[in-house]
């Protein structure tokens, strides 16, 4: 088998990182390895994770890239997952090296995942430095799955809750409100309540709720970044976790690029277009330019309003250290406790406020249904 289908990093790239020509960065022709046209396959986040996760198994396997990448491609179902696997296969037997020249591959990664993969490339490390990526985004997804699951109950038994108090203010209070007004008035009692009361038009609480959440979606795309970022940070018990999400996910993806030897303001640059908050993406190269100037990252993030202040302590003491990406790393498992207690707080409270919230609805509905009976009482006592 020749060398060069072999995965050897420093054999396949030398140069520093941020001479590297990133797909989209600057426009470049490639030429098909057998000369035939081929279309341009642009994977998603879960596509290329599948593709960086075969890459990586190989990686610390030692095996051909070319034989391997042949082999995923006949155990993944048809789609862009096996077609990414066979053109970078051709691309490897034709002599080309795609995991390195992305702007002559025909397979196109997300900008983070290429990323990465040159960082674990120069820091001949691939293999390792490739499963920390993609365990990092497991834990972020079935984070998000564990607390939807745990919002699942409260959420369902909240809009049964809804239902039912809708059915009582729109159908069932009105019929039989207007029904007893109707005999009231024919025999002319005296009520201890203004009647007009219980003949205004009823409200939906379940429209009303659902235009809130429609108008919570599509508010923040006319606010700033900021504006939309404090707006999501001050929702009531969840607002936290989107913060510490935030600060998370530029937390993590600092670490591994740092953990290559990448400086602090390079990894910032190179991380920026990747992360999921809108403002974190517009801080990130102003913290850079920042720390260019000579002020330290933790400085620069004292100054913030945007990245927890606890952390701050972790981040100067590895700066001082020379062990940034330990602190990086005791700072992400801080947040990582701290969202997972949230979720659990959640998860424990949730039920009782909603239960607390069924039961008073079921004790308002006993009350109009009470004070629309008293007069009913006194008028059969009269009679009688």
């Amino acid at each position: 088998m020749p060398s060069s289908n072999r995965l050897k990093p420093e054999a396949s790239y030398g140069g520093p990182l941020d001479d590297v020509v990133v797909p989209g960065e600057e426009s470049a022709s490639a030429a098909s390895p057998g000369g035939d046209k081929v279309q341009t396959i642009v994977l998603s986040d879960e596509e290329s994770a599948e593709v960086l996760r075969g890459i990586a198994e190989m990686a610390q396997a030692g095996l051909p890239l070319d034989e391997g990448l042949e082999a995923l491609a006949e155990e993944v179902g048809i789609g862009k997952t096996q077609t990414a696997f066979r053109q970078l296969a051709k691309e490897i037997r034709a002599g080309g090296n795609p995991l390195v020249e992305h702007d002559l591959s025909y397979v196109r990664l997300p900008k983070y995942h290429q990323r990465i993969l040159l960082a674990g490339i120069q820091s001949d490390r691939m293999g390792d430095t490739l499963f920390e990526l993609l365990d990092e985004e497991n834990w972020r997804r079935e984070y998000w799955r564990d607390l939807f699951a745990a919002l699942s109950y409260t959420l369902l038994l909240a809009l049964v809750t809804l239902l039912v108090v809708d059915l009582l203010n729109i159908i069932v209070m009105p019929t039989l409100q207007e029904n007893f007004l109707e005999v009231y008035e024919d025999f002319q009692l005296d009520l201890s309540f203004d009647p007009t009361i219980f003949r205004a038009p009823p409200v939906s609480w379940t429209a009303f709720i659902l235009l809130t959440g429609v108008g919570c979606l599509l508010i923040p795309m006319l606010l700033t970044p900021s504006q939309a970022a404090m707006l999501r940070r001050s929702i009531p018990l969840l607002g936290k976790i989107f913060w510490w999400y935030e600060t998370l996910d530029l937390i993590v993806k600092l670490r591994l690029l740092i953990a290559q030897n990448i400086p602090a303001s390079t990894a910032l640059r190179l991380a920026s277009d990747s992360l999921a908050s809108r403002r974190m993406v517009q801080l990130a190269p102003i913290w850079a330019s920042e720390m260019d100037q000579g002020r330290s990252l933790a400085d620069v993030w004292l100054t913030s309003m945007d990245i927890p202040t606890s952390i701050l302590p972790l981040i100067r003491w590895g700066e001082h250290s020379g062990k940034l990406g330990e602190a990086l790393s005791s700072a992400e498992e801080l947040l990582k406790d701290r969202l997972v207690m949230r979720r659990e707080l959640i998860r424990k409270i949730g039920p009782p406020i909603v239960t607390t919230l069924v039961l008073a609805a079921l004790f308002w509905a006993a009350i109009r249904m009470f004070i629309m009976f008293l007069p009913l009482i006194d008028l059969i006592n009269f009679l009688s």
